[in-house]
């Protein structure tokens, strides 16, 4: 799976979110595998290529025309029963979307080879298979309006051959206790789309039948979309592609989700990669849990700017910055004009300023986790960072702070960490992390 960045927002008191990065899954130390050198293919590789090309290109265009029955005769007779019903879904559901690109096909790369697990392989073999493969299988697609280039996403799939061609047999992630692929909306059973002009962008409500949640994402995303480029301005697509998953399977399905995180979630945003040559994150989505539809309007557009700010800033965010500048900026800009005084945005940290003062410092990553019981108040001082810095400095130097400090993956060496934050804040702001620290923790004084 290519990767994934996920921020999570939970539904309590504050957005609490979490980012989780996936990376493709290959095979570890202690899986059999046969080494495929970067040389030209021999006669047999470039048979075997040929042959699962075309295979993937025949299934590809029978799911895009809504021919379920002409796909099925891609799979395998012992085909697993997940990827006969995506087959069948997906050949009924892409025709509802507005998809310009869908195919699958073979990903140029070739790694270390996998060898088919022996239960499997024996059972293909009492089948009269000939050859199996574990092949590097890519799925590419596009959504119009949201998508400017196609999101490539790595599926491997478990192939057999036989006297009359290749065929499906199975997502190989589950063959090798892997995750699956992730779930996308045209394997909903009712998938619909409702375009939404962000001028001067476009955005797309992705959803599962209709919901008041829809409704309300739909009628939201123009005014949120023009609150983030207020803040970070017109570098970014001023829009979004945004799903509301029906449920918590389909939403921990499309996000990658642990069960824990999903049902804390209020929404998360997710992206498959970046194009350096924007730079542009490919397949960017804010994903909505079904919990989300239980939030008042006021606190659901305080979400949806937070994840938006996150697609806006993408492309300068790394994979590893640090998460009190990551979450405690996306929350500002989500709760921008929503309080007038501290305890209203930031009950938690309120009460803890009132019974035991500021905080001694900046909240460490390990206190965001969804799983911490003080979640909450992490990522309320995260934000009172944030307000502090736009209230004394300006929100530009605020995005300049963000860009300095989120731009880059956060040392290990927490010694490192410190002097990161202090080039940063010297540069930006023309104080030391200390003082900044310092002035800070007076300022939340102040507020309480």
């Amino acid at each position: 799976m290519a990767w994934v960045a996920v921020a999570i927002a939970v539904i309590v008191a504050f957005a609490v979110t979490l980012t989780v990065t996936l990376t493709d899954s290959g095979a570890d130390s202690g899986t059999q595998t046969r080494e495929s050198a970067q040389r030209p293919q021999n006669p047999f590789e470039e048979a075997r290529t040929l042959g699962v090309s075309q295979v993937l290109a025949d299934y590809s265009a029978a799911l895009r025309d809504g021919d379920a029955a002409t796909a099925a005769t891609a799979l395998d007779q012992s085909a697993t029963e997940i990827v006969r019903d995506r087959t069948r879904r997906s050949a009924e559901g892409i025709g509802s979307l507005p998809i310009s690109t869908f195919e699958y096909r073979l990903s140029s790369t070739r790694g270390p080879e996998r060898l088919v697990p022996a239960e499997l392989q024996a059972r293909l073999d009492a089948q009269g298979s000939s050859d199996s493969w574990v092949a590097p299988v890519q799925l590419r697609y596009a959504y119009e309006g949201i998508d400017s280039a196609p999101v490539v996403l790595e599926v491997p799939m478990v192939m057999a051959r036989y006297p009359d061609g290749w065929k499906i047999v199975a997502d190989s992630g589950p063959e090798f206790g892997e995750a699956a692929p992730a779930g996308q909306v045209w394997q909903y059973e009712e998938p619909a789309a409702r375009p939404v002009s962000t001028p001067p962008g476009d955005s797309l409500v992705l959803t599962n039948g209709t919901s008041p949640l829809t409704d309300a994402l739909a009628k939201q995303l123009p005014a949120a979309t023009e609150s983030v480029t207020g803040f970070w301005g017109t570098r970014w697509a001023q829009g979004a592609g945004v799903i509301v998953a029906g449920s918590d399977e389909e939403f921990a399905s499309i996000t990658g989700s642990s069960q824990a995180d999903a049902d804390a979630a209020a929404a998360v945003t997710i992206f498959s990669s970046i194009d350096p040559a924007g730079p542009t994150a490919l397949g960017q989505r804010v994903v909505f849990a079904p919990q989300a539809a239980e939030l008042d309007p006021n606190t659901l557009a305080v979400v949806l700017r937070h994840e938006l700010f996150h697609v806006a800033a993408r492309t300068v965010t790394a994979v590893a910055a640090p998460v009190w500048v990551t979450e405690g900026v996306a929350e500002y800009v989500g709760r921008r004009g929503t309080y007038a005084r501290l305890e209203q945005a930031a009950p938690a940290l309120a009460a803890e300023i009132a019974a035991n003062g500021p905080p001694a410092d900046l909240p460490a990553d390990a206190n965001f986790a969804p799983s911490n019981p003080d979640a909450a108040l992490a990522y309320q001082s995260a934000w009172s960072v944030a307000a502090f810095i736009a209230e004394t400095y300006g929100d530009d130097k605020l995005k300049r702070f963000y860009v300095a400090l989120a731009g880059a993956d956060q040392p290990s060496d927490p010694a490192l960490v410190v002097t990161a934050q202090n080039t940063a804040a010297q540069i930006v702001l023309d104080v030391s992390r200390d003082e900044l620290v310092n002035r800070w923790r007076a300022w939340l004084g102040q507020q309480v």
